[in-house]
């Protein structure tokens, strides 16, 4: 379907109807001339359409009701007039500029929303994520990757969030580049709300984009999606600093599925926030310790295209190891005091206060004398030990 000038405040109607789903707006575009005669079909010929294409008579039914309830509501030139307004761009899987990439994915979004540009097909990206909580190595590595990566002309795709995602956007800006944000919200809603700067200078050096109708709010139901997209719109992903059990890993099986290729950045043994780079590492993910390391790989797969025996080798361990997780019953995120308190241990020693105020952050309920007894009871077991004082490690021998 060519879609005109004049068809795009419908195709926009279309696309914020609320109870019609994308994979029924996508069929009534397929099967009708244009957004406009969508506009003008009544309720009974949707209904109609709808049961024929599988809904049942009641889900058809409120869906049409409230197609005709939105049609009479909303303010078709002047919703659109706002969008454009606000210099955002819509742009459906019926555009010529709508990223070819996504089409890898299970579902790919009907409509992207941008302030700025899209990545080009020619562009070679790379999707940069890892925890919002980085440490200073980690911060370092995001610094150090973003900028070189920026410098060599290769777009970084990320979340915006705080942490890996911010500070690799932020140095791929500063090194000349171009980078581009996905969110799980509005594309005119700028969350965190911390990163404001960063978000005006990735709508002029990039693009900012969202899936979600203008001034969507943050959801924590989105953000998978959002992570997906995040994928989509890359060659490679490069992971650098994640927790064994963390939302990158959303990001990384996606990027699997979807045929790409998985980086890490390694860490040290004993840093829970490598936990994640390590197991991938591990699993057989691509390991590199500098960004020429990885743009070396980039341009090897540019030339022979994405999805590498490695890909499939990792993509297959992954699987395995969320099939292990399920027939053990490790699958509970749920710790125990004791385990709870082992876990915010390190080979290097750490004060009792800083201990007790990582297990406040982490929401564990306790007192500074409980915590003291746990700690004693973890020595006693020799899964700790007192250094002096009130410092605390973890011990040789239960360093995992």
């Amino acid at each position: 379907m060519k879609i005109t000038k004049k068809e795009e405040p419908y195709l926009f109607w279309l696309h914020n109807i609320p109870e019609l789903s994308e994979k029924a707006a996508v069929l009534l575009l397929e099967n009708c001339e244009s957004p406009s005669q969508i506009y003008r079909m009544s309720r009974q010929e949707l209904k109609e359409k709808l049961i024929g294409w599988g809904w049942r008579d009641k889900v058809a039914e409120r869906k049409a009701e409230a197609f005709e309830q939105f049609r009479k509501e909303w303010k078709l030139e002047q919703a659109f007039e706002e969008l454009q307004k606000k210099q955002i761009r819509m742009i459906t899987v019926f555009h010529r500029e709508y990223p070819r990439r996504l089409f890898a994915m299970a579902s790919p979004p009907m409509a992207l929303y941008c302030m700025g540009e899209l990545p080009r097909e020619r562009d070679c990206t790379v999707a940069v994520i890892g925890a919002r909580d980085c440490s200073e190595y980690g911060s370092y590595a995001a610094s150090a990757f973003g900028e070189r990566l920026g410098r060599a002309g290769i777009r970084v795709v990320s979340g915006m969030a705080r942490g890996i995602d911010g500070i690799a956007q932020k140095a791929a800006l500063d090194g000349g580049g171009r980078t581009y944000a996905v969110l799980g919200c509005g594309a005119d809603v700028c969350y965190p709300a911390s990163q404001r700067g960063l978000y005006d200078r990735i709508c002029v050096q990039g693009g900012v984009i969202s899936p979600f109708v203008p001034g969507t709010p943050p959801k924590k139901q989105l953000f998978p999606y959002r992570n997906s997209i995040v994928a989509g719109l890359s060659d490679a992903v490069l992971v650098i600093e994640a927790r064994q059990k963390s939302g990158t890993f959303i990001t990384v099986d996606m990027a699997l599925e979807q045929g790409k290729d998985v980086y890490a950045v390694p860490g040290r043994l004993t840093d829970r926030l490598s936990d994640g780079c390590n197991l991938l590492i591990r699993q057989g993910c691509g390991l590199v310790l500098s960004p020429e390391d990885l743009i070396a790989e980039l341009v090897m797969l540019k030339n022979r295209g994405n999805g590498s025996d490695r890909t499939k080798d990792l993509q297959k361990k992954r699987r395995r190891q969320e099939q292990d997780k399920q027939i053990s019953g490790q699958m509970s995120l749920e710790l125990s005091a004791e385990d709870g308190i082992l876990g915010l241990l390190d080979l290097e020693p750490k004060s009792a206060d800083a201990l007790y105020e990582s297990a406040r952050q982490k929401g564990m309920k306790l007192t500074m004398q409980e915590l003291l007894t746990e700690l004693i009871g973890l020595c006693i077991e020799g899964k700790a030990r007192q250094v002096s004082g009130n410092w605390f490690a973890r011990a040789v021998a239960y360093s995992d």
